[in-house]
């Protein structure tokens, strides 16, 4: 596969499998979604294969990455996730998302088995496959949970390993970027033979990958990234007054008359409604109006950014975290192991284990103590300048506690540690029937998945709290007390007595016992009847363990900064009967050289959802020597995981928007949005009251932070999700005899999955919208409507206070596109260019996505946001939904040295606020394209050399969305141009 990613489908003949000798030697085999074993390697679904040299091409270290470029795959988590996760389950993991549906709908399996999963919903972590022994990746489209079970509604994607491996091998691989940092190193030693005359075979794979870091602030196009002052992203803090607002004459003595600067806006009453900040000299800045008012601090970048508005002119201050990784570190260790024996001419047994280890470190901005998080402070606060003192004199109530915003760079970043342990033992044997051709196979799995999460970073709330409320300003707790105001850093004994960290444990088990038997039944006329049935038990545990700081009596957390968390533990139980049938209708007749049809149907019993039934009937029709269809229809399901049934209640910081005329982000209340300004502004006023805005602050209002910390947790009522997958396609081989069109070959495939009663949290940004009304969810803007009643708020701010994302059977995502693969390839010689001029091979691989539509509950309205950034189904899917995305390679061989290009293609998209909102100016996303070149070289002994530059051009990645510097790490390259080389040796 010099040429890169080739359809499995597109091989004529028998499937190939490598030997020691690299002869074909398998007779029968199975195809992936499907039980039944057979001599022609036909799929009857959308079926593609990436072959070991192919994943080796793309240069990384990790295959989620190399999945992730495919057309039919959508950027999930992966190397660009630095971990800032709540309850430490996703930190540093890889997962493949089909469709754009998620990780959790998308089946891994490794040979046809099921894996461990390695977070609670069910998803597994590509981590944990044993890298050096894939043979090839087969992926399948759409549902096929008739042959596999539960998880399987977006597809399979099933990881075949090398069998019969003889003799030693060594691969290493080295990676830099062009800018010094995410270094990456991985090395294997893989190792297999035959003993006892044959009868048994050996292998063990030891696999080390060692990734560095890569930050944000060595790129230039992250050093542009802004965010309005006077809020929690800003060391200096700054003052949210709430409804006890202070006179406007007061701040005007102030910022007039002793700093000089224009008059401040206010309200008609006299008060002054926006924010005020401290400098590090202890003056104060403003953020009231269009312009920032004796912002001092030279260590902030002052260089104000002019971004255009309904109003004028809004001016920014870049306070970003230099410190943010765009990719993730990882430490891991793999090894696997697998034994197979002939006990008797006819009785196999086999037994494999894998283990994993690996470490992750994400680092991310410093605790925000901010909306729900903010700190109370008495007015008789010691520190208190007395500029800002005079001021909250004039407030109705001059002695109240007044909340505080400030980022906590003193405590340094937030670091989430997340180490790993995936442990699987599988054990099973095989054999004859002795009737006919039939065969059985019965295996038994045991596996284990630990996490520890450590978190630092956090600020005490109850040391903060004593701290700000000491008459001496804390210094009878730590030396010298801590002053707020300002960027200014306190003692160190000080920063020890604020600094927490934390402790959360995971574990998740499954048990999986299955057996079955295939074979052929009996003769038709146009063939053979062949069948599997079988039987499975499959068990789920998991339980949770969090950090006794994060669970205080109450359900609240001690710890700045990181979630509230509970205990949780749970389990379901699995029994499953299952059966498929392969039945030849027509064959040699015109134009229907063979027409088969395969059925298929499980009765599955869960301990959660009780009994569910799936089913499939696929056909294959190969039309003539050059042209086979295939297509057909499946029920599938996803019963909850145990994570999504049992999962702890947990707080989570989730991105809302700043408020906008020109879009839907953002609170609906905040003066500044579209909701405030637009034709039903009186209603929204009139519902912002309801809710709990202050009537004092309801024309000033303003939610101050991009972010809300919204409640997320398990819901054990949930059902199971039912998809319906339809595909159609066909497979086209060259009918043509002459050398420089014989070897073409091509497949078109139409797929439409329908996914009805999908679990998942609703996101709080779409309550905050439909509740105000956005999309018609609320025209006559009632307060009991079901958005609305997920919207709690602070009776003396009017900030949102712990909105709920609650986990549901929501409405439905329906996905419809199509796929398209071109495969050529020629000798040089036959076009005139020399007997020895080598060859030339081209792939194309793409994609059409015609929709993509979410309904959030039934009866809601339903959006196609096909061709769209910045809405995705949950938050491992992948918020990117182009229309077209394709990987083209030309690869060129001259005797045992080849040199590839690979072209990378992403269209443009719009933001995801115009499908709600046609009327929002809301960015988008631009075209992406971006280069990679390749190359390998057989060398003397058996040894191989490869080596290649990702992102040949050094192309940034697209901005995406409205805030300048904010880039989608898991759809694009933000690393910029890397080397790559690696060495594989055979002994």
């Amino acid at each position: 596969m010099a040429g890169g990613v080739a359809y499995g489908a597109l091989m004529a003949g028998v499937a190939q499998a490598q030997t020691a000798s690299g002869t074909a030697s398998v007779e029968e085999v199975v195809v992936t979604g499907s039980r039944i074993a057979r001599q022609d390697y036909a799929a009857n679904s959308p079926i593609i294969s990436v072959g070991q040299e192919a994943i080796q091409n793309t240069g990384q270290v990790t295959v989620e990455k190399s999945l992730s470029q495919m057309p039919q795959f959508s950027g999930s988590f992966g190397q660009g996730n630095t971990g800032s996760t709540s309850t430490g389950l996703n930190g540093g993991q890889s997962y493949a998302s089909l469709r754009g549906l998620g990780a959790k709908r998308t089946l891994i399996l490794m040979d046809g088995r099921r894996l461990q999963p390695s977070n609670p919903d069910g998803s597994v972590d590509l981590n944990t496959i044993p890298e050096a022994l894939i043979e090839n990746v087969e992926v399948i489209t759409g549902g096929a949970s008739t042959a596999y079970g539960s998880d399987a509604t977006a597809g399979v994607v099933n990881f075949r390993l090398k069998r019969n491996f003889e003799g030693i091998v060594v691969d290493s691989q080295y990676g830099i970027s062009e800018k010094g940092d995410g270094e990456s190193f991985k090395v294997s030693l893989t190792a297999g033979g035959a003993f006892n005359e044959g009868r048994g075979h050996a292998v063990l794979s030891v696999d080390y990958t060692n990734r560095d870091r890569a930050l944000q602030a060595s790129r230039d196009y992250y050093l542009f990234r802004t965010s309005t002052p006077g809020l929690s992203t800003i060391p200096q803090g700054t003052v949210l007054f709430g409804a006890n607002l202070p006179r406007l004459s007061a701040v005007n003595s102030v910022f007039v008359g002793e700093y000089g600067t224009a008059a401040l806006p206010g309200n008609a009453a006299g008060f002054y409604t926006g924010q005020i900040g401290f400098n590090t000299d202890q003056t104060l800045f403003s953020t009231a109006g269009v312009k920032v008012q004796n912002f001092r601090d030279p260590e902030t970048n002052a260089a104000y950014i002019v971004n255009s508005n309904a109003s004028g002119t809004s001016q920014q201050v870049n306070f970003g975290f230099d410190g943010s990784s765009l990719q993730s570190d990882l430490d891991r260790y793999a090894v696997f192991g697998k034994l197979d024996y002939d006990l008797t001419d006819n009785i196999r047994f086999f037994t494999q284990f894998t283990f994993t280890d690996y470490e992750s470190v994400g680092i991310t901005n410093p605790t925000l103590a901010s909306n729900v998080y903010g700190l109370t402070v008495p007015a008789s606060n010691p520190f208190i300048p007395d500029d800002f003192r005079s001021i909250l004199a004039s407030r109705p109530n001059p002695n109240a506690d007044f909340t505080f915003y400030k980022a906590l760079n003193i405590l340094g970043p937030r670091v989430q540690k997340y180490a790993y342990t995936v442990y699987q033992l599988t054990s099973g044997l095989s054999g004859e029937v002795g009737f006919r051709d039939w065969t059985w196979d019965a295996y038994a799995s045991y596996s284990k998945a630990k996490f520890d999460n450590e978190q630092r970073g956090g600020a005490s709330a109850s040391a903060v709290a004593r701290l700000l409320n000491s008459p001496t300003g804390g210094a009878e707790y730590c030396a010298g007390g801590w002053n707020p105001f300002g960027n200014l850093t306190p003692s160190g004994d000080c920063i020890t007595f604020m600094s927490r960290r934390t402790l959360n444990q995971n574990s998740l088990e499954q048990r999986v016992v299955e057996a079955s038997v295939q074979g052929g039944a009996f003769e038709l006329p146009a063939g053979e009847v062949r069948f599997a049935i079988g039987a499975d038990y499959r068990a789920n545990e998991y339980t949770f363990t969090p950090d006794s700081q994060l669970n205080l009596p109450g359900g609240v957390s001690d710890v700045l900064g990181y979630s509230v968390l509970r205990d949780a533990a749970g389990s379901v139980d699995t029994y499953e009967l299952f059966g498929e049938v392969l039945v030849p209708i027509l064959k040699d007749l015109p134009f229907i050289q063979q027409f088969n049809v395969n059925l298929g149907y499980r009765f599955s019993d869960y301990s959660s959802v009780g009994a569910i039934s799936t089913y499939k009937a696929d056909f294959e029709w190969e039309v003539v020597d050059a042209v086979r269809l295939r297509g057909g229809y499946n029920r599938a399901i996803r019963a909850p995981s145990v994570g999504e049934l049992y999962a702890p209640v947990s707080t989570g910081s989730v991105t809302i928007g700043t408020a906008s005329p020109t879009n839907t982000d953002g609170d609906p209340c905040d003066v500044r949005s579209s909701f405030r300004q637009g034709a039903s502004g009186a209603q929204v006023r009139a519902l912002c009251l309801t809710q709990g805005v202050p009537t004092a602050i309801i024309d000033s209002y303003q939610l101050g932070t991009a972010q809300v910390f919204a409640l997320t947790g398990g819901n054990p009522d949930l059902q199971e999700e039912t998809a319906d997958t339809f595909s159609v396609g066909a497979v086209i081989r060259s009918p043509f005899d002459h050398p420089l069109l014989s070897r073409m070959s091509a497949s078109v495939d139409w797929y439409s999955i329908k996914v009805k009663d999908a679990v998942g949290s609703l996101p709080i940004k779409n309550a905050f919208q439909f509740c105000f009304n956005a999309g018609g969810a609320n025209p006559n803007f009632d307060p009991t409507n079901y958005y609305c009643q997920l919207i709690a708020r602070n009776p003396a701010s009017g900030v949102p206070l712990n909105p709920v994302q609650p986990l549901l059977n929501l409405g439905q995502f329906e996905t419809t596109g199509v796929d398209f693969q071109f495969d050529w390839s020629a000798n040089l010689a036959d076009m005139g260019l020399g007997d020895n001029a080598g060859s030339l091979a081209v792939n194309v691989a793409l994609g059409y996505l015609d929709t993509f539509k979410i309904q959030t509950l039934p009866g809601a309205g339903t959006f196609d946001y096909a061709g769209t950034w910045g809405t995705a189904v949950e938050s491992s899917a992948g918020q990117a939904h182009p229309e077209w995305k394709s990987v083209t390679t030309a690869t060129y061989t001259w005797g045992p040295a080849s040199v590839g290009l690979r072209w990378r293609h992403i269209s443009a998209m719009d933001n995801s606020a115009l499908v709600v909102t046609p009327t929002s100016t809301a960015h988008g996303v631009k075209a992406y394209d971006v280069f990679d070149l390749n190359a390998r070289a057989t060398l003397p002994w058996d040894t191989e050399l490869r080596f290649g530059v990702n992102n040949l051009f050094d192309k940034a990645p697209p901005q995406a969305g409205n805030e300048e510097g904010n880039y989608d790490a898991q759809n694009y390259d933000v690393m910029g141009r890397a080397y790559y080389v690696g060495l594989r040796k055979r002994f």
